[in-house]
C-alpha cells in the first residue's frame, strides 16, 4: 500500500488505537505493524476472525493473555545451548502457562468461534517446562534450595559457616582488648569476606588483614585472623554454590532449548491471537460494524464516522462505483469535504486490515489493491514546490501506478493555479482515471467541474450541505446535486458589508448569479426530499419491526399448538395402551372367576342329584369389580380416542424406495416400525445389518425403506449413529401397585423404548412392600439382552424401593 497514503489518511493513529487494546508486548508489536491486504479472500478472513473474536469477548470475556512475554531472544539463546537466568526462565514458564490456558480457552469457545479454534493446534502444552521451573525457581528468579539435594547441602553448609564467622566477629567486637580500636561495633563485607571497621591508627596493632578503607581514610576494614580460615571455607562453599546453580540453570535451559521451535510457534500464535482480540476490542470501543465486501468495486457507506474525530460526529452516507465511478464533491470551506475523503479512505484501509468500521450494519466496501490520496498542502521551500506543484507531483505519481483496482482520492484537484487551466487539467486527469476503471473521489470549488459531472458518463456530483438559515455547514453529503461555495453568505456572517457584497455579485455576471441561484434551489429541494425520505425510512423500519414481531408471535403460537397437539396424541396413545393392558388383566380375572364358579357348580352336582336345577352363585366380588373396571376403561378409552381423532394429525412423510444402501443411510425397519442406520450393505442373500438404538439387527432388504433426508438428524453425543427424532422416553418407570406379571410386561416395553431412544441409564421404581415385585424385576433383569448391569438405588435414588439399570449390549456383542 502506498506509504504516503497511509500517512495523509492518518493510518498510524489507528495503529496506535489498536496497540492500546493488545495485552502483550508481542501483540502490541504486531498492532504497530499491521498493513491492509489487497486480496478479497484475505480481507474476508480477517473480518470473520474479528467478528468471531468480538462474540467471544461478549460471551466468554477477555482471553487469558496474562503472562505472555517476548521470550524470542531467551529461547534463541537456549537453542544455542546458552544458559538462561532465573528471571528469563520464569518468563518462558509464564509464556508456556499462557499457551496452555489459551489453548483451553479456544477449545471451550469453539462453538461460536470456529475460525479461531484451529489455532489451538499451534499452541503447545509445556507441562515439563512449567513444572521444572516452578520446582527450581522462586518468583524473584532465584534458584530454590530444593532444586537439588547437592544445592540444599551446600547452602546448609554456607549458613553454618556464616553463623560461625559472625559469632567470632561479635566476640571480637565486644572484646575489651579491641574496644578502643573498633570504629563501630558492626560486621561488614569487603571483597566477599567478613570484616570489622577499625580505626586507621590501630591497623598495625589490630591482628588482621586490611581489605578496604573509608573515603576519609579514618577507617580501615580488617578481617581478623581468627576468621580467615572460616572465610576461606565460606568462599569455597559459595563457589560450589555458584557451580551447582549454574548446573541447574543449564539443565532448565536445555529443556527450553529442546523445544525452542514449539515455544516460538506458540509465541507467534499468541501474538496473532492477541492482535485478533485487539481488533475486536477496538471494534467494541468504536461501536463498529463488520463491512460487507462487494466484488464489483462498489462502495456504499451508511452513517459512516471518522474514527479519529471526538465529540459529536455527523455521520456520512455515500455511494461510489455502482452507477458512477467518480464522485465530484463540492461545497463551502469547512463544510466537511476533506473529512469525507479521509473517512472513505481510512475506512477502506481499516476494513482491509481486518478492522471493523464505524458505520451502520449493511455498509459495503470494495477491496482495492492500491489506495492513493492527495490530501493537504505539502509545499516545500527546500524543494521549491508551490501548492500547485506539490499537488501535480502527487497526481503524476498516481497516474503512473493507478489501475482498475485502485481507489483515488484527490483534494482540491487542479487548485493553486489559473482556474481555467486548473479546471482543464482536472477534467483531463479525471477522464484518464475513469478510463482506467479507477474509483475516484475529488473535491473542488471549480464551477466547470460541476458542469463536467453532468456531461461526462460515469461521473456524479455530490455536495456537503450548507444551512442558509444558520449560515453553518451541516456536514451531510448529498449525492446528485453540486454544492455552492456560499462565499457571499460566509463573508456576510464574518461581517462584510452589504454594499460590498452586492458589488461583488454584480461583478460575477448574470449567468454566474443565475447558476448560483439554481444550485441553491436544487440544494433546498434536495434537503426537502431527504427529510421526506428519512420520514419514510422511519415508517418503513417501524412497519418491518411490527411485522417481524407479528411473524415471531405467529411462529411461537404455531409451535406451541404443534407441541400441544403432539402431547395430546401421545397422552391418548398411552391411555389406550394402559387400557389394553388393564383389560387383559381383568379378562384373566373374569376367566378365573368363571372357572371357580364352574368348579363350584360341578362339586355341588356331584353331591346332589339336582345339579340340573342348580342356579349359579352370584358373581364374586372380583367379577363385579372387574366388570366395573371394564366399564371405566371403555369410557376412558373412548374419550381418549375421540380427542386424538379430533386433533389434526401431523402428516408422516412417506418412506422412500430403498435403492442402493450404503453404511450410514437412515432406514425404516417395517416389521418393528423403528428407524435405524445401515451398518453394512446387503449381502448375497439380500440381508443388511442395521443399528436400531442399542440393537444390531440383520434385516432383509424387503423389510427396509429409506427415511426421507428431511427427517434425519445426527446425534451430537453419538456422531457415529444416525437416527430420526422421536418423542422423549422418561428416565424412570413406576411399577408400584402392579402385580408381578403386569409389572414385568411394563418393564419389557419400557426397556425396549429406552434402548431405542439411546438411554444409557434408567431407574425402575417398584417400591418396598413385600419385595415380591423387586425380586421378580431383578430376576428378569439378570438375563435381559438389553441390560448391562443393575443395582439397588442409593439413598437419594429411592433406596431399596428402586433399581438403577445400565443399558447396553453385553461385551461379546460390542466387540
Amino acid at each position: 500500500m502506498d506509504a504516503r497514503t497511509l500517512r495523509v489518511l492518518e493510518y498510524d493513529a489507528v495503529r496506535k488505537l489498536l496497540r492500546g487494546h493488545a495485552a502483550s508486548s508481542v501483540g502490541k508489536e504486531l498492532a504497530e505493524g499491521i498493513e491492509p491486504v489487497g486480496e478479497p479472500e484475505a480481507a474476508r478472513r480477517l473480518q470473520s476472525e474479528t467478528a468471531q473474536a468480538r462474540i467471544v469477548l461478549t460471551d466468554a470475556g477477555r482471553p487469558p493473555f496474562g503472562g505472555v512475554h517476548d521470550v524470542r531472544a531467551q529461547v534463541a539463546n537456549a537453542a544455542r545451548e546458552g544458559v538462561l537466568s532465573g528471571g528469563d526462565l520464569l518468563e518462558v514458564a509464564d509464556t508456556a502457562y499462557a499457551s496452555r490456558r489459551m489453548r483451553t480457552f479456544l477449545l471451550d469457545t469453539a462453538d461460536y468461534a470456529p475460525l479461531l479454534a484451529p489455532r489451538a493446534r499451534e499452541l503447545s502444552v509445556f507441562q515439563d517446562i512449567e513444572e521444572a521451573v516452578a520446582s527450581s525457581i522462586d518468583n524473584r528468579g532465584d534458584v530454590l534450595d530444593e532444586a537439588s539435594e547437592q544445592l540444599q547441602s551446600i547452602r546448609g553448609r554456607i549458613r553454618r559457616l556464616q553463623g560461625a564467622v559472625e559469632e567470632r566477629l561479635n566476640a571480637t567486637l565486644h572484646s575489651s582488648g579491641y574496644a578502643r580500636m573498633i570504629q563501630d561495633p558492626i560486621v561488614t563485607i569487603r571483597s566477599g569476606r567478613y570484616c570489622v571497621p577499625v580505626r586507621s591508627e590501630f591497623k598495625g596493632e589490630f591482628r588482621g588483614i586490611v581489605h578496604d578503607s573509608s573515603a576519609s581514610g579514618a577507617t580501615v576494614f580488617m578481617e581478623p585472623f581468627v576468621v580467615v580460615e572460616l572465610n576461606n571455607e565460606l568462599r569455597d562453599a559459595r563457589s560450589s554454590e555458584e557451580r551447582e546453580v549454574r548446573r541447574i540453570l543449564a539443565g532448565l535451559s536445555a529443556l527450553v532449548g529442546a523445544r525452542a521451535d514449539e515455544v516460538m510457534t506458540s509465541l507467534e500464535a499468541l501474538a496473532e491471537l492477541d492482535l485478533i482480540f485487539a481488533r475486536a476490542g477496538l471494534a467494541s470501543e468504536m461501536d463498529a460494524a463488520e463491512p460487507q465486501f462487494s466484488g464489483d468495486g462498489r462502495v456504499d457507506l451508511i452513517d459512516a464516522r471518522h474514527p479519529l474525530l471526538a465529540g459529536r460526529v455527523v455521520p456520512v452516507s455515500l455511494q461510489l462505483g455502482d452507477d458512477f465511478k467518480a464522485l465530484i464533491l463540492t461545497g463551502p470551506n469547512t463544510g466537511g469535504k476533506t473529512v469525507t475523503l479521509k473517512t472513505v479512505g481510512l475506512l477502506v484501509l481499516m476494513a482491509q486490515s481486518g478492522l471493523q468500521v464505524p458505520a451502520a450494519h449493511g455498509s459495503q466496501l470494495a477491496v482495492f489493491r492500491q489506495v492513493f490520496a492527495d490530501i493537504g498542502d505539502e509545499q516545500s521551500i527546500q524543494q521549491s514546490l508551490s501548492t500547485f506543484s506539490s499537488h501535480m507531483t502527487q497526481v503524476v505519481k498516481v497516474l503512473a501506478r493507478a489501475d482498475s483496482e485502485s481507489l483515488v482520492l484527490l483534494d482540491e484537484i487542479g487548485a493553486g493555479t489559473d482556474p481555467a487551466e486548473g479546471s482543464a487539467l482536472a477534467k483531463a486527469v479525471l477522464i484518464e482515471l475513469i478510463g482506467r476503471g479507477c474509483r475516484v473521489m475529488a473535491t473542488t470549488h471549480y464551477g466547470e467541474l460541476k458542469t463536467f459531472a453532468y456531461t461526462q458518463p460515469g461521473v456524479e456530483n455530490a455536495s456537503v450541505e450548507f444551512d442558509p438559515a444558520t449560515l453553518q455547514p451541516t456536514f451531510e453529503v448529498r449525492i446528485g446535486t453540486p454544492g455552492s461555495s456560499n462565499a457571499f453568505a460566509i463573508a456576510s456572517r464574518l461581517g462584510m458589508s452589504a454594499p460590498l457584497l452586492r458589488q461583488a455579485a454584480e461583478m460575477m455576471g448574470e449567468s454566474q448569479v443565475a447558476l448560483h441561484e439554481v444550485i441553491q434551489r436544487a440544494e433546498k429541494d434536495q434537503r426537502d426530499l431527504a427529510a421526506e425520505r428519512r420520514a419514510a425510512a422511519r415508517a418503513r423500519v417501524e412497519l418491518e419491526t411490527g411485522r417481524g414481531e407479528y411473524e415471531k408471535l405467529l411462529a411461537e403460537f404455531k409451535g406451541e399448538r404443534r407441541d400441544l397437539l403432539r402431547k395430546a396424541r401421545e397422552d391418548a396413545r398411552r391411555i389406550v395402551q394402559r387400557a389394553k393392558q388393564r383389560t387383559e388383566e381383568l379378562l384373566n380375572l373374569l376367566r378365573q372367576s368363571v372357572q371357580e364358579a364352574q368348579e363350584a357348580k360341578d362339586a355341588i352336582a356331584r353331591e346332589t342329584e339336582q345339579a340340573a336345577q342348580y342356579a349359579p352363585p352370584e358373581p364374586s366380588e372380583v367379577t363385579v369389580a372387574a366388570r366395573e373396571e371394564l366399564a371405566d376403561i371403555s369410557e376412558e378409552t373412548t374419550e381418549a380416542t375421540a380427542e386424538a381423532e379430533e386433533a389434526p394429525a401431523e402428516p408422516e412423510p412417506e418412506a422412500e424406495p430403498v435403492g442402493d444402501l450404503k453404511p450410514g443411510d437412515a432406514v425404516l425397519v417395517r416389521s418393528v416400525n423403528q428407524r435405524g442406520s445401515v451398518l453394512s450393505p446387503p449381502d448375497e442373500e439380500g440381508t443388511a445389518e442395521v443399528q436400531v438404538g442399542l440393537l444390531r439387527l440383520s434385516v432383509p432388504v424387503g423389510d427396509l425403506a429409506r427415511v426421507p433426508e428431511s427427517l434425519v438428524t445426527v446425534d451430537r453425543a453419538r456422531p457415529d449413529e444416525t437416527h430420526v427424532r422421536r418423542g422423549p422416553v422418561p428416565l424412570e418407570l413406576h411399577l408400584r401397585g402392579l402385580r408381578v406379571d403386569a409389572a414385568l410386561y411394563e418393564l419389557d416395553r419400557y426397556l425396549d423404548r429406552a434402548a431405542l431412544a439411546g438411554r444409557e441409564q434408567v431407574r425402575v421404581v417398584h417400591g418396598k412392600g413385600t419385595g415380591a415385585v423387586r425380586a421378580a424385576v431383578h430376576e428378569h433383569l439378570k438375563d435381559h439382552p438389553l441390560v448391562r448391569s443393575f443395582r439397588l438405588g442409593e439413598a437419594d435414588e429411592g433406596d431399596s424401593g428402586a433399581t438403577v439399570v445400565e443399558l447396553g449390549r453385553p461385551a461379546e456383542e460390542t466387540d
